[in-house]
């Protein structure tokens, strides 16, 4: 994981779509995720992804008036971020755009502002190793 970006959050109480680039190397294979925020939790805990993919998460939050977002860390600390999503106050959907990396691992996923009850794996995996997205 070698891309870091910080995206300034923002509230609004309309059901709005918004995308956040990240450029992947040139050619990476395009691999996508659905992941949904409801009832102050995600709907996965573990988010599987080929390495050197460029990856789609397609976030919807379905949480009336609350604001989350999905965030990318090199570990549970959350002290090194790799990607930072923008924050949506629901209901609205987003999607974030960043590239997976090259090496292989296990990094952890978090909304940054419920992280202690919404927040998972982010295994990037030898590209041959995952079979699909969510």
């Amino acid at each position: 994981m070698a891309a870091l970006v910080i995206i300034p959050a923002a509230c609004d109480s309309s059901t709005t779509t918004t995308s956040h680039t990240v450029t992947p190397p040139p050619g990476a294979p395009a691999f996508t995720v659905d992941l949904v925020a409801r009832d102050m939790s995600f709907d996965k805990d573990i988010i599987t992804v080929p390495a050197g993919s460029e990856v789609y998460i397609n976030f919807d939050n379905r949480d009336e008036g609350i604001s989350h977002n999905f965030s990318l860390y090199s570990s549970p600390d959350a002290q090194t971020a790799l990607f930072v999503g923008e924050t949506i106050r629901g209901p609205a959907r987003t999607t974030y755009r960043f590239p997976a990396g090259g090496r292989p691992g296990n990094y952890y996923f978090q909304c940054d502002n419920h992280p202690v009850m919404m927040n998972g794996v982010f295994e990037v995996t030898a590209p041959e190793a995952t079979s699909g997205g969510g």
